[in-house]
């Protein structure tokens, strides 16, 4: 499995932040081509490559998100894993493309949706003008080595709270909370890893600013205030009104609700990213109704704001398909649903006879500074894809 890791450092090399892919995109249809392979796109920044009459389709999504120093990052391998110094290592999804680049090379008979800017609202997979072909669809994005049959919807909040303001007599500090975990908003919000909004919230009061998260979709890592410290002999600074820190307080972040037959989390609430005014959560729930409800519950605790939601993409509705049947004789592990969002959900809206499942290596931490990927697992993973392929080639 060597090449599939060096094909990976090859795209690492590549920025392809989400929203800035284009030189990555450029590099997969250059690749698919000296494979023989032919190339659709479409505007969305989707690719679709394919040779002779396909067995089956597999799917990746090419953008990553950028979190500390990335797009400059440098792989460190430690106790069999990769990760990355300072920055997300982009093994979401960028193994699931190097393992469908290295199968293009082995291959003359698939074929390969690359899917684009999947990572800020599944923009690629809504905006798909190519037509899937095959009669089966693997996903490369799930991120542990189970057979995934189903997925979370979701939906980002825009919140705007009117600000109003006082006066406070003392000295100015900023306060800040740094260097947290951080963590994917859907998969790692069970794990007990601390927001660094909500930590620092619980510490101070007299707020002239606040600020915290990085991305929509990850566990903030870092939040700064800037503090009124009450002294007669201070001078006159203007706060915000304590109303708005007790609103900032009262938000939901964490697990909602839990699924015991699937054992997954069916609700949560990110609390993702504060501007002073401005406020962003995003939402998960693993049906459209659940979504639906949690919307609801939102625009209560949200009363008397601005509120807007955007971004909304469907949950996957858990089933066995008759790929995710075939794929359990061949891994022989378990059904599972994920609580973050998968291009299957769309994708399935666009092409409803089409069989799709999704597996993928095991990714730790993703979205954070700690995302790192199993070595071993990969190499498990892309055997379990070639013994697929081995057996619809046989059938």
């Amino acid at each position: 499995m060597k090449e599939i890791f060096d094909i990976f450092y090859e795209i690492v090399k590549i920025p392809h932040c989400s929203g800035n892919t284009e030189k990555l995109k450029e590099f997969i249809i250059n690749w698919a081509e000296s494979c023989g392979y032919s190339c659709e796109t479409d505007k969305a920044g989707n690719i679709r490559a394919y040779k002779n009459q396909p067995l089956f389709a597999l799917q990746s999504h090419y953008d990553m998100v950028c979190v500390g120093e990335a797009p400059n990052i440098e792989i460190i391998e430690q106790d069999g894993w990769l990760k990355a110094k300072n920055s997300t290592l982009g093994a979401d999804n960028g193994i699931g493309v190097a393992i469908m680049l290295y199968l293009m090379k082995r291959y003359d008979n698939l074929e390969l949706l690359f899917t684009n800017d999947e990572e800020i609202g599944l923009i690629g997979a809504f905006n798909l003008d190519l037509e899937i072909k095959s009669g089966f669809l693997l996903n490369l994005d799930s991120e542990d080595e189970n057979i995934y049959i189903g997925c979370a919807g979701g939906v980002d909040v825009k919140v705007k709270y009117p600000l109003n303001y006082e006066k406070c007599r003392g000295y100015c500090a900023r306060v800040s909370i740094n260097a947290l975990p951080g963590g994917h908003s859907g998969v790692d919000i069970d794990k007990d890893i601390p927001n660094a909004i909500v930590e620092l919230l619980k510490k101070i009061k007299n707020i002239c600013s606040f600020k915290g998260g990085e991305r929509r979709n990850s566990i903030p890592a870092n939040a700064q205030a800037k503090v009124c410290f009450v002294s007669e002999k201070g001078d006159e600074i203007k706060i915000i009104s304590n109303d708005y820190l007790e609103f900032l307080k009262k938000l939901p972040h964490g697990v909602l609700e839990y699924d015991f037959e699937f054992q997954v989390v069916s609700k949560s609430v990110n609390l993702a990213i504060v501007d002073d005014e401005n406020i962003i959560l995003s939402l998960r729930a693993n049906s459209n109704e659940k979504l639906h409800e949690l919307k609801e519950y939102i625009k209560q605790k949200c009363y008397g704001t601005e509120i807007e939601f955007e971004g909304e993409y469907p949950a996957w509705k858990p089933e066995i398909s008759e790929l995710a049947k075939i794929l359990k004789e061949i891994m022989n592990t378990e059904y599972k649903v994920i609580h973050a969002g998968l291009e299957c959900a769309v994708l399935k809206n666009k092409f409803p006879n089409v069989s799709m499942a999704s597996i993928g290596p095991l990714i730790e931490n993703p979205h954070s500074l700690n995302e790192r990927v199993n070595i071993e697992s990969v190499k498990k993973i892309a055997d379990a894809v070639i013994r697929l392929i081995e057996r619809m080639k046989n059938e």
